[in-house]
C-alpha cells in the first residue's frame, strides 16, 4: 500500500503546476504552499487540494492511498518522471532556510501572467514578488 505523504503531494502539485519554468519559481510556489500551511494550520495535501486553490485539482480529486506507484502515476497522469525528481528536488529546496528565496510569510496566493490576465480576487491583493511567469502576491488585507 502506497499513503501519499505531504512530501510527495507537494512535488506531484509542483510537476502540475511548473513544467516550463524555473527551478526558482517552483520554489516560489511551493514557498506559497507552505506560507498556507502555517496560516491555516493544516498539511500540505489538505492545503493543495482545498476547494478552488488549484486548477489541476478541479479535474483531479484528493486520493491519497493506492495499491502501488504505477497506480499513484497513472491517477495523477504523471507522465515525465524526470519532471516528477525536479519536482522532489525543489520542495526540499524550497524548505531550506538558507535559501535566498525571496518570499514573504504571508505571500499565499500566485496567478500565471502568461496563461491570463489578472484575475479578479488578485485585484485586492499586494505584489509581491513577480517571475517571467508568475506574479506572487500577499494574503489578503482587511
Amino acid at each position: 500500500m502506497l499513503v501519499v505523504s505531504a512530501h510527495l503531494c507537494m512535488a506531484i502539485n509542483l510537476y502540475k503546476e511548473c513544467r516550463g519554468t524555473s527551478d526558482k519559481e517552483c520554489q516560489l510556489i511551493n514557498r506559497v504552499v507552505i506560507n498556507r500551511m502555517h496560516q491555516t494550520n493544516q498539511d500540505a495535501c489538505s492545503v493543495i487540494f482545498a476547494k478552488g486553490q488549484f486548477s489541476w485539482t478541479k479535474r483531479t480529486p484528493q486520493k491519497l492511498e493506492f495499491n502501488n506507484y504505477q497506480e499513484m502515476v497513472s491517477y495523477y497522469n504523471i507522465k515525465e518522471t524526470d519532471q516528477l525528481m525536479r519536482a522532489f528536488d525543489n520542495v526540499d529546496k524550497s524548505q531550506d532556510e538558507s535559501s535566498n528565496l525571496q518570499t514573504t510569510n504571508n505571500m499565499t496566493y500566485y496567478y500565471d501572467h502568461t496563461l491570463h490576465s489578472q484575475p479578479k480576487w488578485a485585484r485586492q491583493m499586494q505584489v509581491a514578488y513577480r517571475t517571467p511567469h508568475f506574479v506572487f502576491c500577499n494574503a489578503r488585507t482587511a
